[in-house]
């Protein structure tokens, strides 16, 4: 079994309370010696009422950097992403980085729970643009019929089409578009309650997955098919919280990606140390971003909703891996 080595948290609160600042579920995308990085920021509220409001007084994504190795070298206090407009008032969360066509697309989650009546949230994926990680532009929200999350698209268009990964619950989907006007027009997506089906990529298949699957990290390409890690979700009762988050691999086709060529049976990586078994949400690892450097492949991940972590593993020992469990 191969399992991914851990790096250790590069990101964390000044704090050492639970429950008061978290910096967490960090995206990434590396340009040459440097990794940008956007991780989520937020800050409890003392009080609140769960049935009508988020949790979080602050709830934001801000900018980092680091070295290809790992290394954070800075960390900007201020938000890229924050709340502004109805669909995103109570939260701009877990935000992805695809480099695409000249400009990186954030692919981020928003939350509308301060705002609408009791029961009636929805979490939807939010897209914005940016060429320098000083500001970005909100395109809009993909609206369809369901809470939508874990998106990003891959990096490069798929026989001329933006290929879209999302996550309407419990699977992982992949959508195609010719332009994101047509992916963030609500009419494209009229009538998915009836599709989705179609377009799902991904269902739980082991034990560890039994509650849910949901794409993390966006796609990288390699000459035996596109590197697919997602997260699974293990529930042990119907108990609030009573479960685990983990790590899955897959392959999928080059030229289908829609085609899961290869998947590992088992997570590579699990929550085992402290910081990953304790904190705002317990057993909770967290794939966001990655990228490769020097033969290995690293990985960005939140753990316990706390802190940034990193972890790695060489990519040549990876890929030999999953040749070894074709679909």
């Amino acid at each position: 079994m191969l399992k991914f080595e851990r790096l250790g948290v590069v990101l964390a609160p000044e704090t050492a309370q639970v429950k008061t600042v978290a910096k967490f579920n960090a995206g990434m995308a590396r340009d040459g010696d440097t990794v940008h990085m956007l991780f989520r920021y937020a800050e409890w509220r003392e009080a609140y009422d769960p049935e009508r409001q988020s949790p979080y007084a602050v709830d934001e994504m801000r900018y980092a950097r680091l070295t290809p190795a790992g290394k954070l070298v800075y960390e900007s206090k201020t938000a890229l992403l924050k709340p502004s407009l109805p669909m995103d008032v109570s939260g701009c969360q877990d935000a992805r980085i695809v480099p695409f066509e000249g400009a990186y697309y954030l692919f981020y989650t928003g939350w509308d729970k301060d705002t609408a009546p009791a029961g009636k949230d929805t979490a939807r994926v939010g897209v914005a643009r940016t060429t320098d990680f000083i500001t970005a532009e909100k395109l809009g929200f993909v609206q369809h019929f369901a809470w939508d999350k874990d998106a990003y698209i891959f990096p490069e268009r798929i026989h001329g089409k933006i290929a879209f990964v999302h996550r309407v619950e419990p699977k992982i989907q992949i959508d195609y578009f010719d332009t994101f006007a047509e992916m963030l027009d609500p009419a494209s997506w009229a009538g998915y309650r009836e599709r989705v089906d179609a377009s799902t990529v991904l269902r739980a298949a082991y034990p560890w997955e039994c509650g849910k699957v949901g794409g993390s990290v966006p796609p990288i390409k390699t000459e035996h098919g596109w590197l697919f890690i997602y997260h699974a979700v293990e529930t042990f009762s119907p108990r609030p919280l009573d479960f685990m988050y983990r790590a899955g691999v897959a392959l999928l086709d080059l030229d289908n990606p829609s085609r899961v060529i290869a998947r590992l049976p088992y997570p590579v990586l699990e929550p085992e140390m402290d910081y990953e078994l304790v904190g705002d949400v317990d057993r909770v690892v967290f794939p966001v971003g990655g990228y490769l450097h020097e033969g290995d492949l690293y990985i960005s991940y939140g753990g316990a909703d706390r802190v940034v972590a990193l972890a790695r593993t060489p990519l040549k020992e990876l890929l030999e891996e999953l040749r070894g469990y074709r679909v």
